[in-house]
């Protein structure tokens, strides 16, 4: 072996040499740990960016976006229990461009792409058929955008075209939806885009031919029935009761205490519309509008002759000869206007008709003169101030025929308080306390069972395999070795105390060192080692002592 490569491994073996066993496997358990570290940062490091390139595909979606990654022998992941699919980032726009190019992404059944290849020889028949399940996968595909629905299924009920108007059926459509979040209610508004969707896109199709259900069976829009209310008008009903129950709740819970009362509204409500038109008119404010006036005078004179008699003369002048007529006469017409008052008035739908509010009220539990705890219920003056509380809350008209009525009655899943025992004090500081005492317990356990030893193992001065001190045998190795402490604790203290008074210059130097007036040379070098090893600061301080008296020898000499 070449003898540069003999020597450093020489070394090696002597540097290792000098530390104990536990001291060997701290050290290897530790390169072996910054080993482990360094590779899995190294593959981290090394290991290509994925990024998403499609989201929320079908299950024909993603087997077409992955046979066209495996023909390109391109690395992907599939997450989202296969719904999308990551790439390396380096490739992700080109990747995207690629698949969008070629047309692959149609989305979750058969659409309109059926009709991308035509077949020479088919029927008005099958093209009829293929036109329906084209159809019906675009409005599936459609309605699997909105938030809540997972998959779609449609299917359509589209009679052929009669030449007689009484014979024509009219069309229908049926949907099933598969949804993310079962639990989860739908939104009226929802439902109604969905319907007008289908009204829409299916000539002829009217809403009541429409129906929606969920995969769990439940109903989800029906066509409606004649009669009553419809089912807009049965939820804006519940909505308004549940607002004005919430609010009494949200007044009366910090008063009364959470659990102490049950409130509920029943509110009748008109849904029917009307239009009223008035026309008022007041006499007191008229005014003229218009006046005509007609006056009309008649002057006039006659003389008859014994000839020519006139029947309606009167005859004024003596012998009946000379005859005078005067006449006046007068015409008024006055037009007076009047103000009027038209009123056009519409009501709106949903008007409140009345309100009836029922809350149930429970009392309260207190200490008898005895120190007995029993039931106390709410008094007649409390009562009315609750009842004043509702009134204004939930606004009752008394003129509309509004009631309010409040009671007082002992609940039945009430139960009289109790004083806790010791024994449930202690447990509710166990709960309250336990986890950070339990802390504080096993981090002073892990201190002293694993992070002392380690500690005492690497400041102790080592033993030699095998040495075993004088009044240790026979211990076990965990009293062995906490005696093995104390017994270089003694001895360093023993060896501190030596040099301390060897820098005094009291006692003898085979007192102090310990060392007999024949002892060899080596002898003496291996005890000075020793003793620095042990004692580093005394040492440092003898060394300056002896240079300082060496400089003072040089400057005297």
């Amino acid at each position: 072996m070449n003898p540069t490569v003999e020597k450093y491994l020489e070394k090696v073996k002597n540097f290792f040499g000098k530390f104990s066993l536990n001291q060997k496997i701290m050290i290897g358990a530790g390169t072996a740990f910054v080993v482990a570290v360094l590779t899995i940062f190294t593959i981290w490091a090394t290991r290509p960016n994925y990024q998403l390139l499609y989201s929320n595909l079908s299950a024909e979606d993603a087997n077409r976006v992955v046979n066209i990654l495996k023909n390109g022998s391109v690395p992907y992941q599939l997450i989202e229990n296969g719904t999308a699919v990551m790439v390396p980032d380096s490739m992700v726009n080109s990747l995207r461009i690629q698949i969008a190019g070629e047309g692959n992404l149609v989305g979750q059944g058969i659409g309109f792409e059926i009709f991308d290849t035509v077949q020479m020889g088919q029927t008005d028949f099958v093209q009829r058929i293929n036109y329906q399940r084209a159809l019906q996968g675009e409005l599936a595909r459609t309605l699997s955008d909105f938030p809540n629905v997972e998959s779609a299924r449609v299917h359509l009920v589209i009679p052929e075209k009669s030449l007689f108007i009484e014979e024509q059926q009219e069309p229908s459509a049926s949907v099933i939806l598969r949804l993310k979040e079962p639990g989860k209610r739908f939104d009226k508004k929802e439902i109604d885009s969905m319907v007008n969707l289908l009204t829409m896109a299916v000539e002829g199709l009217e809403s009541f031919n429409v129906s929606i259900s969920d995969n769990n069976g439940k109903a989800l829009y029906s066509p409606k029935e004649e009669g009553g209310i419809n089912d807009t008008q049965l939820d804006y009903r519940l909505r308004y009761e549940a607002n004005l129950e919430r609010r009494i709740q949200e007044l009366l819970a910090p008063v009364l205490g959470m659990g102490k009362l049950i409130a509920k509204v029943s509110a009748d409500i008109d849904f029917s519309q009307r239009t009223i038109r008035r026309e008022i008119f007041d006499p007191e404010s008229q005014v003229v509008r218009s006046e005509q006036r007609t006056e009309e005078q008649q002057a006039g004179r006659a003389n008859l002759g014994a000839e020519a008699a006139d029947i309606n003369f009167r005859g004024d002048g003596l012998g009946n000869a000379l005859s005078t007529q005067d006449g006046n006469r007068e015409e008024r017409l006055t037009n007076y206007e009047i103000n009027k008052e038209e009123q056009n008035i519409i009501t709106d739908k949903g008007s409140v008709r009345r309100l009836t509010v029922a809350v149930a009220v429970d009392g309260y539990y207190a200490k008898n003169d005895f120190g007995v705890w029993e039931y106390v219920p709410r008094t007649q003056e409390e009562l009315n101030q609750i009842k004043q509380l509702v009134s204004n809350a939930v606004g009752i008209d008394i003129a509309r025929g509004d009631t309010v009525e409040v009671s007082n009655m002992a609940f039945g899943d009430t139960v009289a308080p109790t004083e806790p025992t010791a024994v449930e004090l202690l447990m509710e500081f166990a709960r309250t306390m336990g986890t950070p005492l339990l802390t504080a317990l096993l981090l002073f356990v892990f201190i002293m069972l694993v992070v002392r030893p380690a500690i005492l193992t690497l400041i102790r001065p080592k033993v030699e395999a095998g040495e075993v001190l004088e009044g240790l045998e026979g211990l076990p190795s965990a009293e062995e070795q906490y005696a093995l402490y104390e017994a270089q604790e003694r001895e360093a203290k023993e060896v501190a105390e030596r040099a301390r008074q060897a820098l005094n210059g009291d006692g003898s130097d085979e007192d102090v060192y310990g060392l007999s007036a024949d002892a060899s040379l080596e002898e003496v070098k291996g005890s000075a080692l020793q003793l620095a090893e042990r004692n580093m600061d005394q040492t440092i301080r003898l060394m300056r002592r002896w240079m300082q008296q060496d400089q003072k020898e040089i400057k005297a000499a």
